[in-house]
């Protein structure tokens, strides 16, 4: 299975680890004007700081996940100390018994501004909201992080969760640019109120059971492993009706849609008229994956 978790250029790149927690970042400077580069390199040495420094797991760590994601900081403008741009978060998790990473977040936020001085200290505290860049690196660790532990126990990110919303409810109450809820129903907001409501428990159980009881037995049982996958994807279809266009639901097949083709694909052959009509009806967008299951 092709592995695409790679972010295709790196202008800055640093690898680090925090308390359990592996961050990549990468910040590009193709859209910047060139004579504002220094300020640029300063944030990115600051920020590395702050994320190797920050302890983000403290009692809430799982020795069973090795939690991994990466960032992609694309500024596209400086304008003394105000920064605006664009940010990637991805992550993948480790399959039990074999070298694949399957894809597990994948978020684009298109509406990243920050103001920040050269050399300012950056510091988190999750109860008080003191600085844009500070709040949107930490929220999306933890919801990563949430996210990591959900698929190796059932519900198991909780704790991570609380925290993620605790940093948007400070964001959002500050006006900060970002955390305010959208028509389009794309936001931070959004994203942490769907992972935080019982609503989406079904969602939640679906990314334990796709990994821990299926991924992670595919070398071993892939019939079952298959059939399985294909159950817990059908059974989000009351889900999928009542929240038709829930960010969490669209991240989740913009993430997972290649992998899910691929699967299917290969491997023993199973039952999938079920599977494909669900995922023609609630995912049409992703066909071209989809026919790789109907072949």
């Amino acid at each position: 299975m092709r592995n695409k978790f790679l972010f295709v250029f790196l202008v800055f790149s640093s690898l680090l680890w925090s308390q359990g927690i592996r961050v990549e970042l990468t910040v590009s400077t193709d859209l910047v004007d060139q004579t504002n580069i220094t300020p640029v390199q300063t944030l990115e040495k600051s920020l590395n700081d702050f994320l190797s420094n920050t302890n983000w797991t403290s009692e809430q760590s799982n020795e069973q996940a090795a939690i991994s994601l990466s960032f992609l900081l694309n500024i596209s403008s400086v304008n003394d100390n105000s920064f605006s741009g664009t940010l990637q978060v991805q992550s993948g998790r480790l399959i039990y018994g074999s070298a694949y990473t399957s894809p597990l977040v994948n978020f684009l936020d298109n509406n990243f501004t920050f103001t920040y001085q050269e050399f300012q200290p950056l510091y988190f505290d999750i109860n008080r909201y003191n600085n844009n860049l500070v709040s949107v690196f930490s929220y999306y660790i933890y919801v990563a992080a949430g996210m990591e532990l959900d698929s190796f126990s059932p519900l198991g990110g909780t704790a991570f969760f609380e925290q993620a919303r605790t940093i948007a409810n400070a964001a959002q109450a500050s006006g900060a640019a970002g955390w305010a809820l959208t028509r389009s129903g794309i936001s931070r907001y959004a994203l942490i109120d769907q992972l935080s409501s019982t609503a989406f428990n079904d969602f939640r159980m679906l990314t334990y059971q796709y990994h821990r009881n299926a991924l992670d037995v595919m070398q071993e049982q892939p019939k079952e492993a298959k059939e399985l996958i294909a159950t817990q994807l059908v059974g989000l279809e009351d889900l999928m009706r009542r929240q038709p266009n829930a960010y969490l639901l669209q991240a989740f097949f913009d993430t997972k849609s290649e992998e899910i083709g691929q699967l299917f694909a290969d491997g023993p052959q199973v039952d999938t008229k079920e599977l494909l009509r669900f995922l023609n009806r609630y995912a049409p967008s992703m066909s071209s994956n989809w026919e790789l299951i109907a072949r």
